[in-house]
């Protein structure tokens, strides 16, 4: 079984990663009630999604056997963006104590900054997880 690679995950605080995806599709729009759809414009739910994607893409070759679950997060979302357009992730970790790793994000679109977030990831076995997780739904049982 292999463990986590503490050394090397610990290599990349401070490194900056970019990332970029494109709004189209609808499951980007903002959706909360039917009427804001005809917005055509990213959500916060799923740019926050998109930015812990980027996340877990940087960590998970390192954390075989492991998932890193997110404990928190706090973004600013400060500028629509409309369908048909791409957007940039630049992400960097800020420390990592213990299973603990904190990330900042800044994202763009083609024409300005759109997003600022903050969010941790606690490392955590994936046997142990889904032991608890099964635990727990069969008390509700």
């Amino acid at each position: 079984m292999m463990e986590v690679i503490w050394k090397e995950i610990e290599d990349l605080v401070g490194k900056e990663y970019n990332f970029s995806f494109n709004v189209n599709d609808e499951s980007f729009l903002w959706s909360e009630k039917e009427e804001y759809k005809d917005f055509h414009l990213l959500s916060t739910t799923a740019l926050l999604e998109e930015i812990f994607r980027a996340s877990t893409e940087l960590l998970e070759p390192l954390i075989p056997e492991h998932v890193a679950v997110v404990s928190s997060a706090k973004i600013n979302h400060i500028a629509p963006t409309p369908y048909g357009f791409k957007v940039f992730i630049k992400l960097k970790i800020v420390y990592v104590k213990e299973n603990r790793i904190k990330f900042l994000a800044e994202v763009y679109d083609e024409m300005e900054k759109i997003a600022e977030a903050e969010f941790k990831r606690v490392i955590v076995n994936k046997k142990a997880l889904k032991r608890k997780t099964n635990e727990k739904s069969s008390k509700l049982i």
